[in-house]
């Protein structure tokens, strides 16, 4: 079996991931049900390091693309399947969906921490604090701002909520990796994290919602300045 080596251009390499199978299955060189190749030997073809690789696949686990065998990683969808899957995450590259994406966090992230206010367990909340003690540590460590909101999803004891906010976390992960780059933005971050779980551990319901409403506001803003600086540049 011989793959195509990616051509990275964005930070979305699951998403390329999942273009290269596809051509696979089309062009016959993959079969459904059909083992991937070893871990290394499918990042050397593929042309990606092996930490990407198994980002990439844990992408397509969450998505039911791949299934874990063991040891063994087996495609289990067909190209239709994958296209749908393609065309949810190419939704977020367009820029008139910001708005509504936004839009989908605030109405549920808001209910999240309502409900995890009142069934967050003593092992959800510690969870929670282990993601903002995290951020706290390591101002770099983007994973643990994808962990926090996670965790508090799983706190609400919503699976819906937890499996959406996944999804929507990695549609998203282009912008949290560029604002992760500045200083002033993880700053603010960790300090909102740190008042929405000392919110949701005093089980002040609407201090939380009110906090986390504060916390999407600070994404809603880098966003907009964003657009000005750039909108400026190319006037």
């Amino acid at each position: 079996m011989t793959f195509d080596k990616i051509q990275i251009s964005s930070p979305k390499v699951p998403e390329l991931v999942i273009d290269n199978l596809l051509n696979a299955i089309e062009s016959g060189k993959l079969k459904i049900n059909e083992d991937l190749p070893p871990e290394r030997e499918l990042a050397e073809e593929l042309g990606i390091s092996r930490s990407s690789l198994r980002e990439s696949l844990a992408v397509l686990s969450f998505m039911g693309i791949v299934e874990n065998r063991g040891n063994r990683k087996v495609v289990i969808k067909d190209a239709g399947y994958f296209r749908k899957a393609r065309a949810f995450i190419h939704m977020s590259e367009k820029v008139d969906t910001f708005a509504d994406f936004m839009e989908f966090r605030r109405a549920n992230e808001l209910e999240i921490v309502r409900l995890a206010c009142r069934r967050a367990t003593d092992a959800d909340l510690e969870r929670i604090r282990d993601t903002v003690e995290r951020l706290e540590r390591n101002a770099s460590d983007y994973q643990a701002d994808v962990d926090f909101h996670i965790n508090l999803a799983y706190a609400s004891h919503n699976m819906i909520f937890a499996t959406m906010l996944d999804y929507i976390n990695y549609m998203i992960l282009d912008l949290r990796l560029r604002y992760f780059e500045r200083s002033d933005y993880h700053g603010k971050t960790k300090e909102a994290h740190r008042r929405i779980y000392e919110a949701v551990k005093a089980r002040d319901a609407d201090r939380a919602a009110y906090e986390m409403d504060r916390h999407l506001s600070i994404i809603e803003d880098y966003y907009d300045n964003e657009n000005a600086d750039a909108e400026q540049k190319n006037s």
